[in-house]
């Protein structure tokens, strides 16, 4: 680390101009939550593994920023020669640099890795001190990187219709109408996921999320693709002629923005027209494939989505013909067609299986080695002392069994993220990821949660339990209980149309509030249709970011309280639910009123329940979710486990 450190110091002093402080995103060039093994730049400079931070360093300091979520996990991964940041807590990046730097100073980023919303807010704040962002012509680690992984090479896969629930076409069609609306004649897409829904294409590029390394461009009558072409079978290349999309080089977006600025961006003459795409006037009508003849209107803008597009195209574009605005596929893809939301439904049916299959198995596991009391006593484990001819149970083990199960299911994929199988303290590690090589052991006399997900061809899942196998303190029953109440108080909302996430938030806190606890983290996010497992452009949050955009009928979000102890314990619980209409009794202001569905099935544990602070209400809907997931579960499993189910889900007296 030191050495990588030092390489840094010694090329930001020979850059031109020289750099007084090198800014290392997460990002990789679309901006993406999880990233290839190649653009994981900052985890190589720092040590730092979560997959949300930024990393500062200068001529005498390293200094990594991230949230809540990680700030256990950072304080343990990074190395004495670097400095933890809190955000919400300590100065952010840009004004610690506005402070910190020199009069003058050369900040150097590779514009490829940042927003253009963040660019320019931190040039906002340097012009303040006269500092200057300085986008560097190469990417800095990249040149100490030794080892660097090579580029991912994996084949694009054509999403069927039969999952995707929309054409291609149609897709382009609402696209094109919008640029119409905005007065754009093209727009620059950079977010992976949006490329993959746009264009109905997967991929295996980036661990747990299903996309592709591709950038588009799509005009009022043309749609690129840029993407490495070795990727594209001969199927898939068919594929993209029969929709109208032109295929160009991945690295060829760079050039073709620089064309698009200038209005020259046309289809090569070396690519034959595909298939279907009408170049004829059309006197004003659309084409089949969406497009729209430009003689009526005035379109001149670019439409650039600021906070996925990547500042190194911003500047190829001129700025006073640029739409600073956010993509429409973000709103577009959040809103599930019927196709995409039977799939979610039955791919969580499938995947509550899986985690049933995998909590009996856990239950039967965790009495034979370590004599523990189990999912339903409530006692003491028998002995500490495991019987040495079993094998024992560790984080990493025991989530490869429930990803064993998940596999068995029809349509799996892979996993969704890395699962978080957590004991004890390191539950407290809100987004705590387990090595084989130091995770703990499983301890029948300490909670355990188990935040984790799936890919599968009809929807993306999201679940987290958290149990006890032993006998948990009254501490604990009532920190699981106040997570339990606010679970159970947003899941049963009934609010107005219009109504954010931000309005939300707090009824999932109010239960933990009354005790003094709280959480760091938001409490719930969109989910992909066999896409990325945190999607926007909806959240549940007390972050302002929360209030932008309203819940709408057919959205997914996640209801996901929780309560963490440092050194102790985790606590979360997690169901996927839909945005649905309400059905109120009355309609005040004639709004219409929206509600829930939850669509995520598995128990919640009853011993870890504490029944006296739960209302009437409460229970009712504790036995009859408990009762629609032992008949929804029970044609996926055998005997034992549907008699485990059975148990577990046995109705709580009131």
């Amino acid at each position: 680390m030191a050495d990588t450190l030092a390489a840094l110091r010694s090329l930001m002093a020979s850059h031109s101009p020289p750099l007084n402080a090198l800014i290392v995103p997460s990002e990789d060039y679309h901006q993406s939550e999880y990233v290839s093994a190649r653009d994981k730049r900052r985890d190589f400079v720092s040590g730092f593994t979560g997959s949300a931070g930024i990393a500062l360093i200068s001529m005498n300091e390293a200094l990594l920023w991230t949230d809540g979520r990680y700030f256990l996990q950072a304080a343990q991964q990074l190395s004495e020669q670097w400095k933890l940041m809190r955000m919400g807590e300590d100065p952010a990046l840009d004004i610690w640099m506005a402070d910190n730097l020199p009069k003058d100073a050369a900040i150097g980023v590779d514009p490829w890795c940042i927003s253009v919303d963040t660019a320019q807010k931190w040039e906002c704040t340097f012009a303040k001190k006269q500092q200057k962002l300085v986008p560097t012509a190469r990417n800095l680690v990249d040149e100490v990187w030794k080892n660097q992984p090579p580029a991912e090479t994996n084949p694009l896969i054509v999403h069927p219709l039969e999952f995707a629930g929309r054409s291609v076409a149609d897709k382009l069609k609402d696209l094109r109408a919008k640029l119409v609306q905005e007065k754009a004649r093209a727009m620059i897409i950079t977010a992976l996921d949006e490329v993959a829904w746009l264009y109905n294409v997967r991929g295996t590029d980036v661990s747990y999320s299903p996309v592709v390394h591709a950038f588009a461009i799509v005009t009022l009558n043309t749609a690129f693709l840029y993407v490495d072409k070795r990727k594209l079978s001969s199927e898939a290349n068919s594929y993209m002629k029969e929709n109208g999309i032109f295929v160009r080089e991945y690295g060829d977006v760079s050039s073709d923005t620089v064309l698009l600025a200038s209005d020259q961006l046309t289809p090569s003459s070396a690519d034959k027209t595909p298939a279907g795409l009408n170049t004829e006037t059309n006197c004003g009508k659309g084409t089949g494939n969406g497009e729209i003849q430009t003689a009526e209107f005035v379109n001149d803008l670019i439409w650039v989505d600021t906070g996925a597009c990547c500042f190194a195209l911003y500047l190829k574009l001129n700025a006073d013909k640029v739409l600073l605005k956010q993509s429409p596929l973000a709103l577009a893809k959040a809103l599930k067609n019927p196709v995409e939301m039977k799939g979610l439904k039955n791919a969580h049916i499938r995947d509550g299986a899986a985690v049933v299959q995998y909590l009996a198995w856990l239950d039967r596991q965790m009495q034979e080695i370590y004599g523990a009391s189990g999912y339903f006593a409530e006692a003491e484990s028998m002995s500490k002392n495991k019987l040495q001819d079993l094998k024992r149970l560790t984080e990493v083990s025991a989530s490869d069994k429930l990803e064993e199960f998940r596999a068995s299911k029809e349509h799996f994929r892979g996993l969704s993220f890395p699962t978080i199988s957590s004991v004890g303290s390191n539950g407290a590690i809100i987004h705590y990821s387990p090595e084989a090589e130091t995770c703990a052991e499983l301890d029948p006399d300490q909670i355990y949660l188990c935040d984790s997900g799936a890919q599968y061809l009809d929807g993306t899942t999201d679940i987290t339990r958290t149990v006890h196998f032993g006998k948990p303190t009254p501490h604990e029953k009532t920190c699981y209980t106040a997570v339990l109440k606010g679970h159970i108080s947003l899941g049963n909302a009934r609010f107005p149309n219009g109504t954010n996430g931000y309005a939300l938030d707090v009824l999932a806190r109010t239960p933990l509030w009354k005790y003094g606890l709280d959480y760091r983290h938001g409490t719930g996010h969109g989910i992909g249709s066999y896409l990325n497992v945190h999607e926007g452009p909806h959240q549940i949050s007390f972050r302002p970011s929360a209030q932008n955009v309203p819940l709408q009928v057919s959205m997914t979000v996640t209801d996901e309280p929780g309560y963490y102890e440092d050194g102790k314990f985790g606590i979360r619980l997690e169901n996927v639910l839909i945005v649905k209409e309400g059905n109120t009794k009355f309609n005040f202001g004639d709004k219409g009123y929206l509600t829930f569905e939850h669509i995520t099935w598995a128990p919640y544990q009853r011993k870890l329940i504490d029944v006296s602070i739960l209302v009437p209400e409460e229970i009712q809907w504790l036995n009859d979710y408990h009762s629609k997931c032992s008949e929804i579960l029970a044609p996926y499993l055998n005997q034992s486990e549907m008699e485990w189910l059975k148990n577990a889900t046995a109705p709580i007296a009131a």
